[in-house]
């Protein structure tokens, strides 16, 4: 199966704000401690380091979130059928060999 008939296959996804949001967030908790490190202050450093696995693991729980509630969603109405064999069946072989 080649890219193209693939596509027909693939469905379509919408990506979630709010993880776009958390991804960023975290990016700027992580650039606020390494600039707080930088400076020597170790105790916000160190604050921020915190504050940044908690976003972290939001981001990853909207994630998981997004995705479940993208599976629940998808019904069998909506997707596409399923790809046709072009593999021939046995019989078919068989009469063709005689």
């Amino acid at each position: 199966m080649n890219q193209y008939e693939m596509d027909d296959y693939v469905l379509p996804r919408r990506r979630s704000p709010w993880v776009l949001a958390g991804a960023g967030g975290t990016a700027a908790i992580l650039l606020g401690g390494l600039l707080a490190f930088k400076k020597g202050n170790q105790n916000l450093s160190q604050h921020m380091m915190r504050a940044r696995v908690v976003a972290q693991g939001a981001t990853v729980a909207l994630m998981a979130g997004t995705a479940g509630v993208a599976s629940l969603g998808a019904s069998d109405e909506t997707a596409p059928p399923a790809p046709q064999s072009k593999r021939k069946s046995q019989p078919e072989m068989q009469s063709e060999m005689q």
